[in-house]
């Protein structure tokens, strides 16, 4: 026997309580790869949502506490706009509703004239013209999702609007998003002089200086405000870090219950092997040799309930990700950090769950372990 197909044989002895450790530990880290790459893949995807209508730079409210809660006045445009290097300015007012009472989508008002209808990628129908009432483009995710085509109706804060198109984005935000003009918007949301934030073009072609510049006179011709390309409005969103410090906190919680699961099933295991521990020790096993064969043990259940819990958690991303209640609003993303991250909590649990009962075999001597039997 060697030191690590010992630990096996011991944990394959007792499989069932193997079994439930490695599930608890599973668990814990499925949670919090869960969690955090939820919270991670809508701020990914807010931010290549805005970047695909052809924004270079977002002015908005400073710390802003979510997606939708930026406010910036409609008389900081022209300003905007007078700033050298500056090709377009459109205001655009954000809102998360629910479509036909059956899925949240954002809800995105444009100007009429703005540059974001330019490119909107359509695969049928059109874009709004004047004398449409209340009309909608979908995203071709959600408009599939709802069964939804040209000319159907879908209720959108809480007033019908006419489907005259149906556009296939590249980002899953603006997939499962409904854009409508933004004077019919704001009058529903009772925001007629205000946006959620301005979304600003530059002039081409662009290079890093260029920007630098113009991000600078942008913030001095809007105080106050935040400037920004759109994965740093996106990171400047509070709501964000409360949810990191909320999937952190929940993670270590379940962790060290995954850490006090390890320690009850290896106190319980030296309690059941007293015997075995006194052959070794009678046998010339030095106190820290089977220090590190419980501790391997440890590891091992670690190690394990990592492995099935980082597939675990990708796969309830995805479960969570494809729910119309949530289409579009939460997106999976699965990083190299948070799976680091996950393995270093499961190493950091285990071994510390397995202390004390390594410790516990290390006290016991050979002559009182034989005795036991």
């Amino acid at each position: 026997m060697t030191e690590l197909t010992l630990p096996l044989r011991g944990l394959i002895a007792r499989p069932l309580r193997t079994l439930l450790t490695v599930l608890g530990i599973a668990l814990a880290v499925a949670g919090f790869v869960a969690l955090t790459g939820l919270t991670a893949g809508v701020q990914r995807s807010f931010a290549s949502g805005i970047d695909e209508n052809g924004a270079d730079l977002v002015v908005s409210q400073r710390s802003t506490f979510n997606l939708v809660s930026s406010t910036v006045p409609r008389a900081l445009g022209p300003a905007l706009s007078a700033v050298p290097n500056v090709e377009a300015v459109s205001g655009v007012l954000l809102n998360i509703t629910t479509a036909d009472e059956d899925a949240n989508i954002v809800m995105a008002g444009w100007p009429s004239g703005s540059f974001l209808w330019k490119d909107v990628p359509l695969v049928a129908g059109r874009l709004p013209v004047p004398g449409d009432q209340w009309p909608v483009i979908l995203g071709q995710s959600i408009a599939g999702a709802l069964d939804k085509r040209v000319g159907d109706s879908v209720e959108l804060q809480f007033q019908p609007y006419r489907i005259v198109g149906i556009a296939s984005f590249s980002s899953m935000l603006n997939q499962n998003s409904a854009i409508v003009p933004l004077e019919g918007l704001q009058q529903l949301l009772s925001r007629e002089d205000a946006f959620t934030l301005f979304e600003v073009r530059l002039k081409r072609p662009l290079d890093a200086d260029g920007i630098a510049a113009a991000r600078t006179r942008l913030v001095a011709a809007a105080p106050g405000f935040v400037v920004g390309d759109t994965e740093q409005f996106a990171n400047s969103i509070r709501i964000f870090d409360l949810l990191r410090a909320i999937a952190r906190t929940i993670s270590l919680v379940v962790m060290a219950m995954a850490s006090v699961a390890v320690a009850n099933t290896l106190l319980m295991a030296v309690n059941e092997r007293t015997f075995e521990i006194g052959v070794l020790a009678a046998l010339g096993w030095a106190p820290r040799r089977i220090l590190r064969l419980i501790l391997i043990e440890g590891v091992f259940m670690s190690a394990a309930g990592g492995v099935i819990g980082i597939v675990l958690g990708a796969l309830t991303m995805e479960a969570a990700a494809k729910t119309r209640f949530a289409a579009g609003l939460i997106v999976p993303y699965l990083s190299g950090w948070s799976i680091a991250q996950a393995l270093i909590f499961v190493f950091i649990a285990g071994p510390l769950g397995a202390l004390y009962p390594a410790w516990r075999a290390t006290r016991l001597l050979p002559a009182e372990a034989l005795r036991r039997i």
